[in-house]
């Protein structure tokens, strides 16, 4: 009697230490569980911001590049104008401004090219067939038409110019200035829509993992 009495006492011991024992596994389990599901929670948290960050990143990018286009196209268009009146009355004070024309050409050659869309594309390859339908009237006068469309300007050349072939290079009247100002115009205002459009992606979030990216860019 003794002997089985002291047989369940000990059976009953160890079911006990067997049922704390399993009690704690599974608390720890659950732990360790709660606490990768936390970190995975973060991981993925910052993750999140990181990328959004990089898309905040890309879309000032974007804005940036086509607010210097509309910049360089907008001069275009105003220094042709300009251009094409001093060229008409044969002043020969218009190298500078001739200058002018020839950097903003080229800057929003560069701007259009850098800029991805059917129309920037339209507008860059419009360009470069309107310098190249004029060159010879150009090349006359001082201003040559390079092999990739980019204009460069020989100053002397262009003030020793004949007055009227000026003006038929670059009057108001000639194709040049008036199919020059035309693509300018348009391409500014495509510009400015798409800086507009880039702005708009600025988002609360977005602003979020900026500010996430600056506190840990340096930190590490």
């Amino acid at each position: 009697m003794r002997i089985r009495t002291g047989i369940r006492r000990t059976t009953t011991q160890m079911l006990n230490h067997s049922r704390r024992k399993t009690s704690l596994s599974a608390s720890r389990r659950s732990s360790l569980l709660s606490a990768a599901r936390y970190n995975s929670g973060l991981q993925n948290s910052r993750l999140g911001m990181m990328m959004n960050a990089n898309s905040v990143q890309s879309a000032r990018l974007l804005r940036s590049n086509y607010e210097k286009l509309e910049k360089s196209a907008a001069s275009l268009e105003e220094q042709t104008k300009l251009l094409a009146e001093k060229a008409d009355v044969g002043g020969k004070d218009l190298t500078g401004t001739a200058a002018n024309v020839v950097q903003h050409f080229n800057d929003t050659m560069s701007g259009l090219q850098k800029s991805s869309g059917i129309l920037n594309d339209y507008y860059r390859q419009t360009m470069k067939e309107i310098a190249a339908s004029n060159k010879d009237k150009l090349e006359e006068i001082g201003i040559t038409v390079r092999t990739d469309g980019t204009l460069s300007l020989n100053k002397d050349k262009l003030a020793e110019a004949d007055a009227e072939k000026v003006k038929a290079a670059l009057g108001a009247s000639g194709d040049f200035a008036k199919r020059m100002q035309a693509v300018a115009s348009r391409a500014a205002d495509n510009a400015a829509a798409s800086a507009a459009s880039a702005a708009s992606q600025y988002t609360s979030s977005g602003a979020l993992a900026n500010s996430y990216l600056s506190r840990y860019n340096f930190r590490g």
